[in-house]
């Protein structure tokens, strides 16, 4: 029996040669197939990978965004404000028209007058600003040490002010009567600035510290501030070197300064918000005590209803 095997071996053995060859190319072939299919697979999962790694890196930039920061003595913005707040003190209206690109009539020189009748001069001028609405503009904050006729220790103070450049691209203070409403709410968003809050709380604690020192100084403030604490008055509720001593009439008025709006007629009441100078009031109602009871419509275009210091509001 061995023996016929042998022959039919020896008979077909090119026959099963073929076989088992082709079960060997079937064999490779399946295992080329696996291998191709892994690579294909962990490129695949690579490639996954680096999208979701590059989708965590935007997001995370995304995340670190952070609101412009406050540059300081930037060189042309600080110019123009020596510039300006050097006019202002010598009440040069021709160099005040030229550098706000208006006409100052009798009621603008008269607020001028009314502003620095109590000041001396404006000495160590630092501004500190953000890009404003358009190119080229600029939200500013102005600090100066101000000398107050008769007082020894110069009084710190904080000025908010926009510029913008000019169909020449001459840059230009624009007047508060001149804010769009664009500009009012890009101030007011700005004046939350974790950085700008930071400088005003920097300049009231500096106020404070010298009210403390100076009697006479401390005096003065209380003085304008219609017996409102000094620091509140100074810098959220009014200016305290720019206020005017006015009544407020009834009907459509104006603000002087920057102030806040309180839900009553306290410094210490909640604060419903903020306006800039120039901002646009209703009064209807004098109080007794230096307050006034308005409304204004604020930026989402609601009525507001509140209460401002009367000697920062005018006709």
């Amino acid at each position: 029996m061995l023996d016929n095997i042998r022959e039919w071996i020896s008979d077909n053995l090119r026959y099963i040669l073929l076989g088992l060859a082709v079960i060997l190319l079937i064999i490779i072939a399946f295992f080329a197939i696996r291998l191709v299919t892994h690579i294909g697979s962990g490129s695949s999962k690579n490639n996954t990978t680096v999208q979701e790694t590059e989708t965590q890196t935007e997001d995370a930039d995304s995340s670190n965004e952070t609101v412009e920061a406050l540059v300081k003595d930037q060189e042309d913005v600080l110019s123009l404000a020596k510039t300006y707040w050097t006019a202002v003190g010598d009440l040069d209206f021709d160099t005040l028209e030229q550098i706000c690109g208006t006409t100052f009539d009798e009621t603008a020189r008269a607020t001028v007058e009314a502003t620095d009748k109590a000041v001396e001069s404006y000495d160590d001028i630092i501004t500190y600003s953000k890009n404003g609405v358009t190119d080229g503009s600029y939200v500013v904050y102005v600090y100066m040490e101000m000398k107050l006729n008769g007082i020894e220790t110069e009084a710190p103070t904080l000025r908010q002010m926009y510029m913008q450049p000019d169909s020449d691209g001459t840059l230009l203070v624009l007047p508060s009567e001149n804010y769009t409403t664009e500009i009012t709410d890009y101030i007011l968003e700005r004046q939350t600035d974790a950085d700008v809050q930071a400088l005003i709380n920097d300049v009231n604690n500096t106020l404070t510290e010298r009210c403390v020192a100076d009697e006479d100084l401390a005096k003065y403030i209380e003085s304008i501030s219609s017996g409102t604490d000094s620091t509140d008055s100074s810098s959220e509720d009014g200016d305290s070197a720019g206020g005017s001593d006015s009544e407020a009439t009834l009907g459509t008025m104006q603000t002087t300064t920057g102030v806040n709006v309180r839900s009553e007629a306290s410094a210490e009441s909640t604060k419903l918000g903020s306006l800039v100078a120039g901002s646009q009031v209703e009064v209807l109602e004098n109080l007794d005590d230096g307050w006034s009871r308005i409304t204004y419509i604020d930026s989402s275009g609601s009525t507001v209803e509140g209460y401002v210091m009367t000697q920062y509001l005018t006709e």
